[in-house]
């Protein structure tokens, strides 16, 4: 048997050890795809729509009825309830009927009519960060729209002509583009990234479940073990890169190619971590428990949850040591912004010196525990 064969044997033994052990499969398999079902379900929507608040109306006036059909007809939010005072807003929000209060005090048309300022109060639920913003932008925007609508009259009534009005009103215009996220979706933002780490906590998992605490393979093995979890996940990648964005309606615009050469190596950095974590924790479901333990804090440090540039420098350089960290940016530059080899050199490279690192110091643990045995057996 030549030796292509032979090492392909070892690959397809390779496999059937790892949809032979139940923890492995579920972790590698259908985790994964459970993942991609459910993951990207609360997402769908893309923005968030609708937020239920109450309103206040001490007015009850021609204008304040305006503002509020105005509000309601905003997108973001939808009044839910009117309520005589705040006693009863504050209940309606405690019992989480709405999320925000709306309030127009008395005198609103009055002052708007004679020229004094006429302020409304908004209150809206900080600890949910897009029901909040949703909230204060919706009765902003609405106010500001409502504001220029009564000065444009003023100074048309002063004999001021239309267009010069509004130009003397907003003499600066802003056209928001979301680009590469035309929708300014949070699927479109978040689900792309998240899977990235998914992938990684996955396959590191499985190397636990699969050798942690076993003897671990030689010859040919010890190459096959490896070629064959990259190329399983060089299809997950493929599945979750390609088809989920397919799927779910993400933009997508990279090339296979870029998206594979970024791919790759970050398998290798990922399969590498994994062999060396199986040799450092000698039981799997210290792998596991240590993994888990390290998800969150690998999330928020990934760049998903919050800006890198806003992450302190120590934790930012302490984090490119696990490979999604820089990987993730350059999986998303390449799909959703169509970003070239050029692009992802750096993160490139970072992922390859990741994969011969822990590569090195695999060997050298497994080196290590061989001296051990040896002295003990002796």
């Amino acid at each position: 048997m030549s030796a292509l064969r032979r090492f392909m044997t070892e690959i397809i033994g390779v496999l059937r050890n790892l949809f032979a052990d139940s923890s492995a499969r579920m972790t590698m398999i259908a985790g994964i795809l459970v993942y991609s079902a459910l993951y990207p379900q609360p997402f769908v929507g893309e923005v968030l729509r609708d937020v239920p608040i109450a309103v206040i109306d001490q007015d009850n006036s021609t204008e304040s009825r305006k503002l509020l059909r105005l509000i309601d007809a905003n997108d973001h939010v939808a009044i839910m309830a009117a309520v005589p005072n705040m006693e009863a807003a504050r209940d309606a929000f405690f019992k989480r009927d709405v999320y925000g209060i709306v309030i127009i005090p008395a005198g609103f048309e009055r002052n708007l009519l004679t020229g004094a300022p006429a302020p409304i109060a908004a209150f809206g639920d900080g600890s949910y960060l897009l029901v909040y913003s949703n909230i204060m932008g919706a009765v902003t925007s609405v106010a500001r729209a409502m504001g220029v609508e009564v000065n444009l009259a003023r100074l048309t009534d002063t004999g001021m002509d239309e267009d010069q009005a509004r130009t003397a009103l907003a003499p600066v215009t802003v056209t928001n583009i979301a680009v590469f996220n035309p929708q300014g979706g949070y699927a479109s933002y978040v689900v792309p990234a998240s899977f990235v780490l998914i992938l990684q906590q996955t396959l590191l998992m499985g190397i636990g479940l699969l050798h942690a605490g076993r003897r671990f393979p030689t010859g040919l093995g010890m190459w096959a073990a490896p070629v064959a979890y990259i190329g399983l996940y060089l299809g997950w990648i493929a599945f979750t890169q390609l088809l989920l964005p397919a799927f779910y309606g993400i933009p997508r615009v990279g090339n296979i190619g870029t998206l594979m050469l970024i791919g790759l190596p970050f398998l290798s950095a990922c399969t590498a971590l994994g062999f060396a974590l199986a040799l450092l924790i000698p039981r799997r479901e210290g792998v596991v428990f240590f993994l888990v333990v390290m998800g969150l804090p690998l999330f928020f440090l990934s760049g998903i949850a919050w800006p890198i540039e806003s992450i302190p420098e120590y934790l930012h350089m302490l984090s490119l040591l696990v490979p999604s960290s820089s990987a993730i940016s350059a999986f998303v530059a390449v799909n959703q912004m169509g970003a070239t080899p050029k692009d992802i050199a750096d993160a490139v490279q970072i992922q390859i010196i990741l994969a011969f690192g822990y590569t090195l110091l695999a060997i050298l643990i497994y080196r290590i525990k061989g001296a051990q045995h040896q002295v003990t057996g002796s």
